[in-house]
This record gives structure tokens, C-alpha cells and sequence, in this order.
């Protein structure tokens, strides 16, 4: 199924690539809406990705939960990732850090979304999200289904 994304200068989105702490959870703790808008793409079909820079779990302790994981903030890791979905134009990067996430998903040709939570992030000069949202639900709500992908 191809989206598109409201902010994102409405281009085609078919796959996601996702941070995971401060995304998916916190902490020990997952984030509810997060779960929800995970389920509503993989229900979609739309592919996505976690990448991470969490050092405190193995890959294995990660993949126990998610699809597929390596890390970052390296562009190869983004294009690690980028060859299990597809096409990078139409892929974008959600992360809560701007030094890492939206660092790492840029510095690959990605369009970035940051998650603003209620753990600070890091002001980087020069790097500036395409987007903002408070929880992964306002991306979903703001997604159109626009056409099926084969």
C-alpha cells in the first residue's frame, strides 16, 4: 500500500524506518500509541524498520519484539535497513533524537519525522526534521491510502 504523509510535502511513503527508544518505548515501558500505529501499517502492509543505537541489549534481546534491527546514527545502517524495504524516496525516518535519528535518516537521503516527547532532544545546527509530531498516532490520522502496491 503506498501513503502519503501530511507535512511531508505529501510524497509517496512505502516504507518506515524507526527509532526505537523514545519511539516505541521508554525505557522498559512501550508506548501505547506507538504499538497502535505499528499495528495500523503492518495491517496496511506497509513495510517498516527499527534501527538503534541502544547498546544496552543485544540484537537477538531486540529482534525477540521487533522485525529487524541494526544500528546508527551511520548512513549504512539506514541503508542496511533501506535494502529490506525498498525505495529510499519513498521511505522516511522517525526517530526523538536530532543528532542521531534525524542525523542518520538525512545523512542517507531520507525525509525524517521527529517524535517530540517529554525527554529533551538535542538541538543540532543544520539539521532540521521535515516534521514534528507529538505521537506516532498524528502520523497515522494524517497517512491517506492512496493506492495498493502489488
Amino acid at each position: 500500500m503506498s501513503l502519503q504523509c501530511a507535512g511531508c510535502g505529501n510524497a509517496i511513503i512505502c516504507g518506515i524506518i524507526s527509532d526505537l527508544d523514545g519511539v516505541a518505548y521508554r525505557g522498559e515501558q512501550p508506548i501505547p500509541e506507538s504499538g497502535q500505529a505499528f499495528q495500523t501499517w503492518h495491517a496496511r502492509r506497509v513495510p517498516y524498520a527499527f534501527v538503534t543505537n541502544n547498546s544496552t541489549k543485544s540484537a537477538a534481546q531486540f529482534a525477540a519484539a521487533v522485525p529487524i534491527v541494526v544500528g546508527k546514527p551511520q548512513p549504512l545502517t539506514i541503508e542496511q535497513a533501506l535494502a529490506c524495504l525498498g525505495n529510499k524516496s519513498e521511505t522516511v525516518m522517525i526517530g526523538d533524537q536530532i543528532g542521531t535519528d534525524i542525523a542518520a535518516g538525512q545523512s542517507a537521503g531520507l525525509r525524517s519525522i521527529l517524535v517530540a516527547s517529554d525527554v529533551p532532544f538535542n538541538v543540532v545546527t543544520g539539521i532540521t526534521p521535515d516534521r514534528i509530531v507529538s505521537s506516532l498516532l498524528d502520523l497515522v490520522d494524517g497517512f491517506a491510502a492512496e493506492a495498493a502496491v502489488p
